[in-house]
């Protein structure tokens, strides 16, 4: 496979990250087809799974908000939110209690963009959508979706210590994005545990329990993982790397300042040095794609021979059903690590959640799902619901479970909100390049140049840009 294919590659699976461990869930309901590499289908608003795994709300009672008019909600994106496991049991609240109902059209996650601005247009706004990574600030600056202040209530106890999060996407003083999912890592760095052991390797799990995982101890475990094979039968890093580095520094590559500005960090000193370890890897061989594999296969680690894949949370229950099926893998994974010039441990942080698009008839019923959707996460009995649903539906190990809802919890980290991919379209694609052609050959457009370089060309142009939607905000036509 090319480089340039090996980039889309690594776009769409950007593109799902952002929909977290959800995006797993995809089921093949009816209607499914084939569109430019990925999925698009339609699926009534139906419970169909209930055999693998059913799901009772017996008599969980939660406060989602008042009482509303029944309704059946229309939801575009890319998963099936009747069924996913990890919604299912606030969908089966919302169905039983608000009789209240959802047809889902799914569609991939590249398309939903020009599938909502035609069905915005057509006056057929659906109620629900996937907030993807250019919903803010390209698609809020678009005026593609309603306010949600007067039916949200920030002080309520699902939503506690999230305020802040919530009002760093704010736009023109209003708040359209209310996260029901939060990650304090986006990317996780999965290995063959059972192989790492098999070679006497430190376990990074252990490393990372006792605070030693720095980048340190992660580039001494990708080589001692490649010169374990003296025949050169290993590689070190491969997958979708994106500013984890670079936001273990503390500073991301673009932030939202508190007056709802964004701000380049480009020419940052700390994204510097993050940079320049990310090169260092390249250079010494560290990291690249294994050859005949592209950053979604998953076929390295399981034949343990590649140290480690960068990937979202949606693909360890790939990994997981593996496991099922083989009793011998021992497959595990770890936050990005601890720069150790960092005054303290950051990570980034990803979020999930659903926005309502103008014109939408359900804008108050949209909102109670949404609580429903973030109390899975809170309420005590919803969210033992919902671990049940999840793993019968994930396969998770108990271990994974645990490990990975830590994460979740993103009050307990220093969390780092970093938004590179929210701009324009080309301007997105070219800090998507420069990170990517960093720590791996992975663009043809820059082949070798190095980091400095790259920035250099391109620092500008991100500026400008940055510049546009910050003079949105200044003008109050945001």
């Amino acid at each position: 496979m090319t480089k340039l294919k090996r980039i889309l590659a690594g776009l769409l699976a950007g593109a799902s990250i952002v929909t977290m461990s959800a995006c797993s869930d995809n089921t093949a309901t009816s209607g499914a087809s084939s569109q430019g590499g990925q999925v698009q289908q339609t699926t009534e608003s139906t419970i169909d799974d209930d055999i693998e795994n059913p799901v009772s709300i017996g008599d969980i009672s939660i406060d989602a908000g008042d009482e509303v008019e029944p309704a059946e909600l229309e939801y575009l994106g890319s998963y099936n939110i009747t069924t996913a496991g990890d919604v299912k049991p606030a969908y089966k609240y919302f169905q039983e209690n608000y009789d209240c109902s959802i047809k889902v059209t799914m569609v991939g996650s590249l398309q939903i963009q020009e599938r909502l601005t035609a069905l915005i247009s057509s006056d057929e706004s659906p109620d629900l959508v996937d907030y993807a990574q250019n919903s803010f600030p390209l698609l809020m600056s678009k005026n593609m979706y309603s306010p949600l202040d007067e039916y949200m209530d920030l002080t309520a106890p699902q939503w506690e210590g999230l305020e802040d999060y919530i009002n760093k996407y704010r736009w023109n003083g209003k708040n359209y994005y209310y996260p029901w999912a939060y990650n304090a890592n986006p990317y996780f760095l999965i290995y063959n545990r059972g192989i790492f052991e098999q070679l006497g390797l430190d376990d990074p799990k252990e490393l990372y329990d006792d605070g030693d995982w720095t980048w340190d101890t992660f580039k001494d475990c990708v080589k001692s993982f490649i010169e374990s094979d003296p025949n050169g039968g290993r590689t070190g890093l491969y997958g979708m790397v994106g500013t984890s580095f670079i936001d273990s520094t503390g500073t991301p590559f673009i932030s939202i300042g508190d007056d709802g500005k964004l701000v380049s960090n480009v020419v940052n000193p700390d994204v510097e040095r993050a940079a320049m370890f990310m090169q260092d890897l390249k250079k010494e061989g560290l990291a690249q794609f294994p050859e005949g594999f592209i950053d979604v296969s998953e076929d390295p680690i399981v034949q343990g021979t590649a140290a480690f894949q960068s990937m979202g949370e949606w693909i360890i229950t790939n990994y997981s059903k593996k496991m099922t099926k083989d009793e011998s893998l021992d497959i595990f994974f770890v936050p990005y690590p601890r720069d150790p010039n960092a005054d303290e441990y950051y990570v980034g942080m990803t979020t999930f959640g659903y926005l309502v698009p103008a014109g939408s008839e359900y804008t108050e019923q949209a909102c109670v799902f949404i609580n429903c959707c973030r109390l899975s996460n809170t309420d005590e009995d919803l969210a033992a619901t919902t671990k049940e649903s999840i793993m019968k539906n994930k396969k998770y190990t108990e271990e994974q479970y645990e490990f990975i809802m830590e994460f979740h919890k993103v009050n307990d980290f220093n969390c780092v909100v970093d938004e590179p991919y929210g701009l324009d379209e080309n301007t997105s694609e070219i800090i998507s390049k420069i990170l990517n052609n960093t720590v791996f050959n992975a663009d043809e457009d820059y082949g070798n140049m190095t980091w400095a370089q790259m920035r250099d060309a391109n620092s500008e142009i991100i500026q400008s840009q940055i510049d546009y939607y910050n003079g949105l905000i200044e003008s109050g036509n945001a």
